[in-house]
């Protein structure tokens, strides 16, 4: 069987000091995609229908590697796409 492809145009939507969203485009896959697979530094931290991932908690001023993957309503799963990396930006100062 054919896997699909890769998710192409990862892009990050926002970002603040404790949160990233990221999108990316659809894949087309004959049968169609179930859902995509998001990881952050290499462990999974999701799955999603559609093709955009919000995750808050995060540490300001923190470098992290995102990168999705599509699954197929036939279970065959695509190779990541190619990785993002966002920095969050740097916590607010207090008394500003």
């Amino acid at each position: 069987m054919i896997h699909p492809d890769a998710p192409q145009g990862l892009t990050v939507q926002s970002k603040t000091d404790t949160s990233v969203s990221i999108k990316w485009d659809a894949v087309s896959y004959p049968g169609g995609i179930k859902e995509y697979e998001i990881y952050r530094n290499d462990q999974s931290v999701g799955k999603r229908v559609g093709t955009s991932f919000s995750e808050s908690g995060l540490s300001p001023e923190t470098s992290y590697e995102f990168k999705v993957r599509a699954i197929a309503n036939n279970g065959q799963i695509s190779a990541f796409s190619v990785p993002l990396t966002v920095e969050t930006e740097p916590a607010p100062v207090e008394g500003d």
